[in-house]
């Protein structure tokens, strides 16, 4: 069965949208058009010689390599496990547990999405296009690795904030995003025991392009990027975030944006190459339920998160997660994650969790260790080239507090029998 370009460009228009550097230039632009008549030619060309149906449909995904050549936005990395890692799109939730927490996390997305573009412009002859196979498949897929640390800032046993630190790098294709965040967040408890907090934080966003990687139509271009160009940028992020421990058995609410001040990023000889990064908006929320079915040993958590990102057209199509975790005595965690795209699902998610009981770990301890992972299925037509997407995350919180200083009575017979009057 042959795959229209046309189609299968338009079904990697979303993720391309939200996940993949854009690079702006008019001359590559007409690099994406030329390279479709090359590989429509190629497609026939290779279909009468009896090559694989299968490799020859996957030859399309180079425009999903290339076809962000042709847009102008950056987009911040997906993270199937959003609940566990407020804190890299909401600065507010910043000492918002009361703990101290360690997150690490790394998302595989989109297994076995090759780089096929020697299929369509082969710049060495001495080796047929068949043999090129082994070297052409490298995993061109976004790859996200996150460590953050966060702290509440305790004042005479009160909770008033919190601050937090965070580094990610986001590879996508040849490019590769580091976001090293830092910022904190103020609490105010009011009498029913709700919170509300306000949150800001700072990036320090580098971004690098591995342009001896990249085929281009004409290498000797001189506009083309050669070696390895980088540039970094500050941008701002704040959010809001609400708790209230009165609904069911504990409900949030936070909004959040990153990236306030849309910042351009140069490639190439004087910038002819740009990427700008858009403003992104969150909106996440849950709650937890005790009891779940009558069940003393469930807990549910159910989730969503709606995202988006502000481009020159106005706003992209939201993106909603919609999850719903099962805890069963603090001990193992199973769920679902189904992700929507405008009127259709993207991907289907299984989520598994467990708490080691070492030294008194549970979710209702002052220490929490979690174990979690999950595997996205995507059901759109990248499924045709992609086993699916695995992440695994660990989280790590526990309490310190610091040791008031004793307070030191010293006695003197002078004063060993006061006078009620005198105190």
């Amino acid at each position: 069965m042959e795959i229209d370009p046309i189609d299968f460009k338009r079904e990697q228009k979303r993720r391309i949208e939200w996940t993949h550097g854009c690079l702006n230039c008019h001359y590559l632009r007409k690099c994406l058009a030329m390279w479709g008549f090359y590989m429509i030619f190629v497609f026939k060309r290779y279909s009468k010689i009896g090559m694989n149906k299968h490799l020859l449909g996957r030859l399309v995904a180079l425009i999903a390599l290339v076809a962000p050549l042709a847009l102008s936005a950056q987009t911040d990395p997906l993270f199937t496990h959003f609940t566990f890692n407020k804190l890299f799109y909401n600065p507010a939730y910043a000492g918002a547990s009361g703990q101290f927490c360690l997150n690490a996390i790394n998302h595989q997305q989109w297994l076995g999405y090759d780089d096929e573009s020697p299929f369509l412009k082969p710049q060495d002859n001495q080796f047929s296009i068949e043999n090129k196979l082994d070297a052409a498949r490298k995993n061109i897929a976004p790859v996200t690795r996150g460590l953050g640390f966060s702290a509440p800032i305790m004042v005479k046993g009160n909770n008033m904030g919190g601050a937090f630190f965070s580094l990610v790098t986001d590879q996508i294709g040849y490019e590769t995003a580091t976001y090293m965040k830092g910022g904190g967040s103020f609490a105010y408890t009011m009498s029913d025991g709700s919170n509300i907090r306000l949150g800001v934080d700072v990036t320090n966003l580098t971004k690098t392009l591995d342009a001896s990687k990249l085929r281009y139509h004409d290498p000797n271009d001189p506009m083309i990027p050669t070696g390895s160009p980088s540039d970094q940028h500050m941008t701002f992020g704040a959010g809001l975030y609400y708790s209230n421990p009165n609904i069911e058995d504990g409900a949030y609410l936070g909004v959040s944006s990153t990236h306030l001040n849309p910042q351009t990023f140069s490639y190439g000889p004087s910038g002819t190459i740009n990427v700008t990064t858009n403003r992104h908006l969150y909106v996440v929320g849950g709650y937890k339920k005790n009891n779940f079915m009558g069940n003393p040993s469930l807990t549910l958590d159910p989730a969503f998160l709606i995202k988006t990102a502000m481009s020159v057209g106005g706003l992209v199509k939201p993106q909603l997660d919609l999850q719903g975790l099962v805890t069963w005595n603090g001990l193992f965690a199973g769920g679902a994650n189904i992700r929507v795209y405008g009127l259709g699902a993207e991907s289907v998610s299984l989520i598994l969790g467990y708490y080691p009981p070492l030294l008194g770990n549970g979710p209702m301890s002052d220490q929490k260790l979690r174990v979690g992972y999950s595997y996205d299925l995507t059901v759109n037509n990248i499924l045709r080239n992609s086993a699916g997407s695995h992440e695994l995350q660990v989280n790590y919180c526990f309490m310190f507090t610091v040791p008031e200083r004793p307070v030191r009575v010293f006695r003197h017979p002078r004063y060993m029998e006061r006078s009620p009057e005198w105190d």
